[in-house]
């Protein structure tokens, strides 16, 4: 049912798997350079060492040749352009022989190509084949597509076809119906109301905020799969135009609550509060006033009993998914009455029957550990038969293993954001697999990636145009430049080198080190100049009542010819920063393989037992429209 080869690998491996894989390893446990650019620096202590992280960081070979071509031309070099024709060895007789010209200059030094082309051949291939053809109308009316950007609306096109098609699949394969599609975490339910009203399929929406169901149900009525109240739209249309008549009407009831979960705050607020949150999500999703639909009661949507099985069915379960175990869930919706009274505790077995229902759980853009719970209902619900589950976020992920202690002599500044969630211990976090966790290399046992690697891993560097990130190099160089004067000001700490205490964080004392300096989002207007953003963000961390008399002394003391002397003297750093975040960004591609490869890994490991009979990873949307676009698919024996 699957693909010939179950990872989108470059032509190089030749189907090869597990080579693919040992390699993949290999590199990312054992090449400083991509253990530095993945996790090993801060942007932030970019000029807060001496030398600089530029300076200390990369190789002299690579920074001469940097420094002798454009920045752009660069960029291409890594993204782009094709290397095969430049030596990739020191001593390659084509050097000695001839020089070789590239843009007007030298040609980049056989270890950068080399680095060039492992990154390469180690990422996972992104190309897109669409499951129908281009010209094939849409399947999404106006009125369900409501709400949808364009990537959003770009995702769910392709992705419902491909449920669709997929779970059709699922049911040959298996020769039963495929009777639910369970989307985690399904937000405004864009993917299953498409689902539902394109494809007749019957949807288990599970969302554990109040109103995003709220606002999903109303989007529901303007797409014409839910009744109106007249009642309820006169009661909102009275909070957006007092002056309109007043007219008294029953308030609904909550969403529907899986009734083994515990009750939620909302349900105790007034039902109008409610009313209000909805709109508020509306106004968010830029739909205009005269979209706004009503709100129908709770389980107006259902279908009866007797028609239990029609097609196109949508109900929404409120409830926060901890480990991926949904038997009770399922049970609560497909036969409420034959499992009343059963637990969220209660197991149920293979050999017992656990409902009538046969499920594909689906996830478009699952955050963080929310894709391993998705991974994990695989083999934890007997009712599940299969998964198609896309993620996203993985900064969100939480660390399994702990705290690496990176005993290769690597380069590690200790900025404290370095460290974040990597002491957790989280039994839901990465990795999942037992070869991931078990993979000895010289630095230790088990594959770890901070926070900072893991944040590096959503950048999409092949989307990057000129305009976009010559803005956001702005930025990363006025925040490591005020990082700079900051720590000149006694306002911060200077960055420690790492030793082997700091790195399993058994020195974390440091009180400076325990309030980290986050200035979040700032006006675009303050980034026209550096002292107009020095002074906003100093101004934004004053307010910090931890950093409050520091900041507000920095603020008074710094004048625009201290903040300009300060561009004069590091205006060389930027285009220096500017090449080290795109190399982190182009090495994280290795990352983000290694983290879909573990979860794909997870189910190959329950092939052994039985359990699993196919799991496959492929792209399925356009990468230029939705970078993160590869989707794990399992399918149960």
């Amino acid at each position: 049912m699957g693909p010939a080869v179950p990872l989108p690998l470059s032509d190089e491996w030749d189907d090869d798997v597990d080579s693919y894989i040992d390699a993949l390893l290999s590199f990312a446990t054992t090449t400083p350079l991509f253990l530095n650019l993945c996790g090993g620096v801060h942007i932030l202590d970019f000029l807060t060492s001496d030398p600089d992280l530029y300076t200390t960081l990369l190789p002299d070979d690579w920074r001469r040749f940097f420094a002798q071509h454009e920045l752009y031309d660069i960029l291409d070099l890594l993204l782009k352009e094709d290397v095969a024709h430049f030596p990739a060895e020191e001593d390659d007789s084509a050097v000695n022989e001839k020089e070789i010209n590239w843009k007007n200059g030298p040609p980049p030094p056989p270890s950068l190509v080399r680095y060039i082309r492992d990154i390469r051949r180690l990422s996972l291939k992104r190309e897109f084949t669409p499951v129908a053809p281009a010209n094939q109308p849409s399947a999404i009316p106006r009125r369900v597509a409501v709400g949808m950007k364009s990537k959003k609306l770009h995702e769910v096109e392709h992705f419902s076809k491909y449920v669709d098609l997929f779970a059709t699949n699922v049911s040959r394969t298996r020769n039963e119906p495929v009777t639910h599609i369970v989307d985690f975490g399904s937000g405004q339910n864009y993917l299953g109301r498409t689902l539902a009203h394109s494809y007749d399929r019957n949807i288990i929406a599970i969302e554990r905020k109040h109103a995003f169901i709220q606002g999903a149900r109303g989007m529901d009525v303007h797409a014409k799969m839910a009744e109106k109240e007249k009642k309820k739209v006169d009661m909102v249309n009275k909070k957006l135009n007092p002056s309109k008549s007043n007219i008294n009407g029953q308030d609904d009831a909550p969403a529907p609550v899986c009734e083994t979960c515990p009750p939620r705050e909302e349900e105790d607020r007034e039902q109008d509060e409610d009313d209000v949150t909805v709109f508020k999500v509306f106004s968010e999703l830029d739909v205009n006033e005269d979209d706004l639909p009503t709100f129908v009661p709770s389980g107006a949507h259902k279908p009866k009993e007797e028609d239990r099985w029609r097609r196109g069915a949508m109900d929404y379960i409120e409830h926060e998914i901890k480990d991926g175990y949904l038997e009770p869930i399922i049970r609560h919706v497909v036969d409420p009455a034959k499992h009343e009274g059963d637990s969220a505790e209660t197991k149920v077995t293979d050999k017992e029957a656990a409902s009538d229902a046969r499920v594909v759980v689906v996830s478009l853009h699952s955050c963080g550990n929310l894709l391993h719970h998705g991974v994990r209902s695989l083999v934890l619900n007997p009712s599940v038969v299969a998964i198609a589950m896309v993620g996203c976020c993985y900064n969100l992920m939480t660390e399994r293993l702990g705290p690496a202690t990176y005993k290769l002599p690597v380069l590690r500044h200790m900025h404290q954001r370095l460290a974040v969630g990597a002491t957790e211990h989280d039994p839901h976090g990465f990795p999942m697999s037992n070869m991931f966790e078990q993979y000895a290399y010289p630095g230790g046992t088990g594959i770890k990636f901070n926070i900072t690697a893991r944040m590096m891993a959503v950048q999409a560097p092949y989307n990057w145009t000129e305009e976009e990130s010559s803005n956001f190099f702005t930025r990363h160089y006025y925040r490591a430049l005020l990082q700079k004067i900051l720590v000149d000001r006694g306002a911060a700490p200077k960055p420690r080198l790492a030793n082997l205490d700091a790195l399993t964080g058994r020195d974390g004392n440091d009180s400076a080190a325990s309030e980290p300096l986050i200035i979040g989002t700032l006006r675009k207007s303050a980034y026209q100049t550096f002292p107009m953003y020095a002074k906003a963000a100093i101004a934004k961390l004053a307010k910090n009542p931890a950093h409050q008399e520091k900041m507000t002394r920095l603020y008074d003391e710094l004048t625009d010819q201290d903040l300009d002397k300060y561009v004069a003297d590091y205006a060389y750093a930027k285009k220096n920063l500017s090449l080290v975040w795109t190399l982190m960004a182009f090495s994280s591609a290795v990352v983000e393989a290694m983290i879909v490869i573990d979860r794909w890994q997870f189910l190959r490991e329950h092939m052994a037992s039985g359990l699993v009979r196919e799991c496959w990873i492929e792209p399925v949307f356009d990468y230029a429209e939705s970078p993160r676009n590869l989707v794990v698919i399992g399918i149960k024996n």
